[in-house]
């Protein structure tokens, strides 16, 4: 047993990427930006698209498909996964806009008292003060998001037991 890893271990002691060492291919060199121009139309798309980063919030933006002859329930599922993702995208866009001038005023305020090097202790200081600070603001978002993924769940076991009956439907009419 022990012969059989040893390549592995040689091989990962090399540092090469981890591809390697498991056999793979390595990774192309150049890497080019994924991601579209623009939103594709959800209309004209057959499946969920998932587009890059946005800059404020740092969450991943959806684009949902539908069809035409979608039920009232899914509707209702999705336009409710596309208010709770705008409504999760608001909350942490203000939140890291709050995060992010907070922290250049620490920053700013560390210079001016001389301290030009800031070390990874001060600055572990101020997650925790901010951490602190906002731990309410944390626990709302948590309960509210919490109980929105419920509902999104509920509607969701919906939506599946009314597609797996109007499957069974069709089978038994066919």
């Amino acid at each position: 047993m022990y012969f059989k890893y040893q390549t592995r271990i040689l091989l990962t002691q090399l540092k090469l990427p981890r591809c390697y060492a498991t056999g793979q291919k390595p990774p192309p060199k150049e890497r080019r930006p994924v991601g579209l121009a623009h939103p594709p139309d959800p209309k004209t798309v057959s499946c969920d698209y998932i587009g890059p980063p946005d800059p404020h919030s740092n969450l991943r933006p959806y684009v949902r498909h539908y069809d035409d002859n979608e039920t009232a329930l899914a509707k209702k599922l999705r336009l409710m996964r596309i208010e709770v993702e705008a409504w999760n995208a608001s909350f942490w866009s203000r939140h890291n806009k709050r995060f992010y001038e907070e922290k250049e005023d620490f920053i700013r305020l560390h210079k001016e008292a001389g301290n030009d090097d800031i070390s990874a202790d001060r600055m572990s200081v101020f997650y925790k003060t901010f951490l602190d600070k906002n731990r309410r603001i944390h626990l709302m978002y948590n309960l509210s998001w919490y109980m929105k993924n419920f509902d999104m769940l509920t509607l969701a076991f919906m939506v599946h037991v009314q597609n797996l009956l109007a499957r069974a439907k069709r089978r038994t009419g066919d």
